[in-house]
């Protein structure tokens, strides 16, 4: 029976679009535009390669550094050196002024090894669990991408279906409008039939331009993902099976996503980085060990031209190898280090209750997904009896009016409820697609096989276009 009512939406979406070339992109097609042209994506790739270097960056801290430097000078000026020679009896003034011309190159080389620097190795311990925070940020990016992409595809066959049911209902409504007006002129029917068909023609009309409008914006937010215009999708089959999650247990969902949920994983490595900065922050209070070696090479030589005329060239080198071990303490930074001290524990107790709060939140998320899942598949199947209750009782309601023992209205409102139970039917399907999808999600099971899977009952031959007439009032 649903099959039969799926079937005939599925010639009514293909009646209206039969105009198109049959040449509808799929979802997977869709999907891959996304992946290679999302600014979303994209943005979370470039934040997952900057977090992948957590690791090198806080290694460093922890590994020889050299440096090295030259020096090159070249200087003269005026100079004046006098000092003073105590001799038995007098005390002699010795010296000379004159210019002073020199050139000095000056080279030399650090080496820099800490031995105990217990905040370097907490931000070393923390670069690992920024390094998996990383990836984990960017596999639930990755999951969003999908449902992203699943959300607004279906949006489009969701409002396409909205957009036909529309049209079928004011096709109707309009010959009814037409019969009535035919039975007012011949004096069977009352003005009031013709105004009553007529207000119910008109608000159908107004559905469709509403319907138009949000087909195509539908399609518009595809472009958002794509970068790229779409004007045809394929629809989805009449044939798509329904029914509930492979996990019959809730709590086994819940579980499944408490282990396994990439923004809760996440957040649980951000409250481990967060924690360790914290240690690494009260570390600051303990003196820090380096080791040092140091080679220099100075080079000077120039000319010394005393006033009394006589050109005096000299030269010097200084070549040193030099070994130190040096102890820091911060004894008093003004307060910085026990400002950064409080603000690091902090900032790990905002990490703890952020992690509660998402892990108490995927619990409720897989719970209503899970409890989603099964009732938008009872929708389905409950939606599509209704459609048949409908159609009988309107088959009853246009026996009796033919007869004389219903009016107008209550035609009408038959007619209104047969079209309503059609559209609610084709939410529900999407509905229930897109619950799966937000469960698996949840319990970190979405991957692209379930865009592949659903693709497979996507067919090009259904083609779902945008709306190329308008409504005029």
């Amino acid at each position: 029976m649903s099959k039969l009512i799926s079937k005939t939406l599925g010639r009514l979406l293909l009646t209206a679009s039969c105009a198109a070339p049959l040449q509808a992109e799929t979802l997977a097609e869709i999907y891959q535009l996304a992946l290679n042209n999302d600014a979303q994506l994209k943005a979370a790739h470039a934040a997952f390669n900057a977090g992948k270097q957590s690791i090198p960056k806080a290694r460093a801290g922890l590994l020889p550094n050299l440096t090295g430097g030259i020096v090159i000078s070249d200087g003269d000026g005026d100079t004046s050196s006098f000092r003073t020679l105590n001799v038995p009896g007098n005390a002699l003034q010795v010296g000379a002024t004159g210019e002073n011309d020199d050139e000095s190159e000056f080279y030399f080389l650090t080496l820099t090894q800490p031995l105990f620097d217990l905040p370097a190795w907490f931000t070393f311990k923390q670069g690992f669990d920024l390094d998996q925070q990383a990836t984990a940020q960017l596999a639930a990016e990755q999951q969003s991408l999908i449902i992203r992409v699943a959300k607004a595809y279906t949006e489009v066959l969701r409002t396409s279906e909205n957009l036909v049911t529309a049209k079928a209902e004011q096709r109707a409504i309009g010959r009814q409008l037409e019969q009535t007006k035919e039975r007012f002129e011949v004096g069977l029917l009352a003005i009031t039939n013709v105004h009553e068909a007529q207000a119910a023609h008109d608000d159908a009309r107004v559905n469709t331009l509403e319907a138009e409008s949000e087909l195509d914006i539908a399609f518009e937010a595809l472009e958002v993902m794509t970068g790229q215009t779409h004007t045809q999708l394929a629809g989805l089959s009449a044939e798509f099976p329904i029914k509930p999650g492979e996990l019959a247990d809730r709590e086994a969902w819940v579980k499944f996503a408490q282990d396994n949920n990439f923004s809760l994983a996440a957040a649980r490595l951000s409250m481990l980085a967060a924690e360790k900065n914290a240690k690494a922050k009260r570390a600051e209070h303990l003196p820090t060990v380096t080791a040092q070696v140091s080679y220099s090479n100075q080079h000077t030589e120039g000319n010394f031209s005393p006033d009394s005329g006589n050109n005096q060239p000299f030269s010097a080198d200084d070549e040193p190898l030099v070994f130190s071990l040096r102890m820091d303490a911060p004894l008093y930074t003004g307060g910085l280090v026990t400002a950064e001290r409080k603000i690091a524990q902090q900032e790990f107790i905002q990490a703890q209750e952020n992690l509660l709060h998402i892990q108490r939140s995927i619990t409720q998320q897989a719970r209503s997904q899970h409890l989603k899942v099964h009732t938008n598949s009872a929708r389905v199947k409950a939606r599509g009896l209704g459609i048949v209750s409908a159609r009988s009782a309107l088959e009853a309601t246009q026996a009796g009016y033919d007869v004389g023992t219903r009016n107008i209205v209550d035609l009408l409102i038959s007619q209104r409820l047969l079209y309503q139970a059609q559209r609610d039917y084709a939410n529900a399907r999407y509905d229930y697609i897109l619950s799966m999808l937000n469960l698996k999600e949840v319990a970190g099971l979405l991957s692209p096989d379930d865009i592949n899977k659903l693709n497979a009952w996507m067919k090009p031959e259904l083609v779902v276009g945008k709306s190329d007439s308008r409504v005029t009032l």
